[in-house]
């Protein structure tokens, strides 16, 4: 069988050439990497250029071939744990994803999923299209769901990766969660590492917020590793009342990352280590942690 090419590298020229039109004329493959750049104490930083940015690659310096501070649209799943543990916090929970949605910009576009155990149903994403109306969001997150139950967490990451695999451009998942993987029995088993493969190759950017009321039982460490590896974030919280501010900062990080460029060096497929600095000290970034290289045709 012929080897297909990771749609990520489509994706980012397509992206890259619709958005920016005549002032972005190549036929190169790039790799996007989108950077969130904070100060010592959290703070948003936007007034980088791109002499402030490095990336290597498996440790080599590479040359940013595209640099980009503009605000720059997204599609995104807001999946939200409706188990039995979160039960008591459901209001709160969609309390706090409408203060997400009610700060997405007119070109993003967004779906409402739901996961517990409810027969025939463990996860819901709805509406059954992507859309920048953000009264259908409310309406979704007004509606009951009924589930609790199981907590299916990486069943539901899957999902929502294969929602979006007809947007174009930036793909975001944010989970609410406690982290507690309980998945209901099935043919193929959804595990964390076909999770973490599936992120890579479709380059989905994750989101995670963790809660957690009880020190004896943290939040599955592999939801750390699957935000960190993506380039989005991971946030844990004890209060459920604090949910709002953190869905809100998600949609300021969202709205105030650096894109990013370069060629790929090597066409091998293989999983490629990057790594992004910027020079101006004590700040810190965020961006994914790996890509996978094309394969020359």
């Amino acid at each position: 069988m012929k080897p297909v090419r990771p749609l990520v590298f489509a994706l980012a020229v397509l992206s890259l050439s619709r958005i920016h039109g005549a002032q972005f004329r190549t036929t190169t493959e790039l790799v996007s990497v989108y950077a969130t750049v904070q100060d010592p104490a959290t703070r948003l930083v936007p007034d980088l250029t791109k002499d402030d940015f490095s990336i290597t690659d498996n440790g080599k310096a590479q040359p940013i071939t595209f640099f980009s501070n503009d605000i720059a649209p997204f599609s995104v799943v807001v999946m939200l744990d409706r188990s039995g543990s979160l039960l008591n916090h459901q209001i709160v929970i969609r309390d706090a994803a409408m203060a997400f949605v009610v700060r997405l910009l007119p070109d993003d576009q967004a779906r409402i999923g739901s996961f517990g155990d409810r027969p025939g149903n463990t996860v819901l994403i709805s509406p059954p299209a992507f859309t920048a109306t953000k009264d259908d969001l409310v309406e979704v997150l007004q509606k009951p769901v009924g589930m609790g139950g199981n907590s299916p967490v990486w069943y539901s990451i899957d999902q929502s990766i294969s929602a979006l695999t007809t947007q174009t451009g930036r793909r975001v998942v944010v989970i609410f969660t406690d982290g507690h993987n309980e998945p209901l029995p099935a043919p193929v088993p959804v595990k964390v590492q076909d999770v973490l493969e599936r992120v890579r190759r479709a380059n989905v950017m994750v989101y995670a917020l963790a809660f957690t009321d009880d020190r004896r039982r943290r939040p599955d460490p592999s939801l750390r590793k699957l935000a960190d590896d993506s380039g989005g974030g991971y946030f844990e919280v004890t209060d459920a009342e604090h949910l709002g501010p953190l869905f809100t900062r998600v949609a300021e990080e969202l709205h105030r990352q650096y894109w990013l460029g370069f060629v790929p060096p090597l066409h091998d497929g293989k999983t490629h280590r990057i790594e992004v600095t910027v020079t101006r000290p004590g700040l810190t970034v965020r961006a994914r942690q790996t890509y996978i290289a094309p394969l020359k045709q």
